[in-house]
């Protein structure tokens, strides 16, 4: 039997299977992607909504540090486990523990924060569950670093320098920073993305060879994420080897 016909015949099998058996995708989803816990603040909290209209799911929530490991120090999620009833909210709190002090005052560090769905089991025949977990970047801000403007801009301080047929780009920040594309504007393939990554994430005061489609590019547009989930993008022009930022008025 050939890979075709045994990949049609598996598909044809789960096909019957699923055959009268109805699925259930309803859960629990978090109210953002992504979620600062500035350093002069004792908690920071995220909502959750249980989506199902009749169906109750337990919440169950950690924290993991940036090599994925799950932890309780220096950064403990509460409540650990809860109930929401279907077509009801809920509330996790970030809050600080033993060793909060030991991290990096001149930057943020990076945790990441998990939501994973417990649904009940199915009193009815034939109906799949279908349990998801959310993962999203956690960053603790020390009191240090804080942007004195609410919604102030740092990531137009990245400067890329060219480099054969990559940028490096360099972050003098205190902040990650999370880019989504670079995408030429001004040669006759305008609006061609010049990475082909979904998204890259430059740690605070370093740098990341970046490849590229064409590096001769003399203007590019930087998309990136901000504290809130927005994608606005910046101007870029380049100066021999040297590209930065343009002006907000630009």
């Amino acid at each position: 039997m050939s890979f075709i016909s045994f990949l049609k015949d598996a598909l044809l099998a789960l096909f019957v299977i699923t055959i009268g058996m109805s699925v259930s995708i309803a859960g629990i989803s978090l109210d953002r992607t992504r979620l600062i816990f500035e350093g002069d603040s004792q908690s920071s909290s995220a909502n959750l909504t249980n989506t199902s209209h009749d169906v109750p799911f337990l919440a169950q929530s950690w924290v993991e540090d940036a090599s994925g490991k799950k932890i309780t120090a220096p950064l403990l999620v509460l409540p650990a486990l809860q109930r929401i009833n279907g077509n009801e909210k809920g509330v996790i709190r970030v809050t600080k523990t033993t060793g909060i002090n030991a991290l990096p005052q001149d930057r943020e560090s990076l945790f990441y924060l998990n939501v994973r769905e417990i649904p009940p089991k199915s009193t009815k025949a034939n109906v799949l569950m279908l349990a998801m977990q959310s993962r999203i970047k956690l960053f603790y801000r020390p009191a240090a670093v804080i942007p004195k403007i609410k919604g102030q801009v740092w990531q137009d301080q990245i400067v890329f320098h060219k480099k054969e047929k990559m940028f490096i780009a360099e972050n003098p920040t205190p902040y990650y920073i999370t880019l989504i594309a670079l995408t030429d504007e001004a040669s006759p393939n305008q609006g061609n993305k010049l990475t082909s990554f979904s998204g890259v994430m430059i740690s605070p005061k370093s740098s990341l060879d970046i490849p590229v489609t064409d590096s001769s590019v003399k203007s590019f547009r930087m998309m990136y994420v901000n504290d809130y989930g927005g994608h606005p993008e910046l101007r870029y022009t380049c100066d021999s080897n040297l590209c930065k930022a343009l002006p907000a008025s630009q």
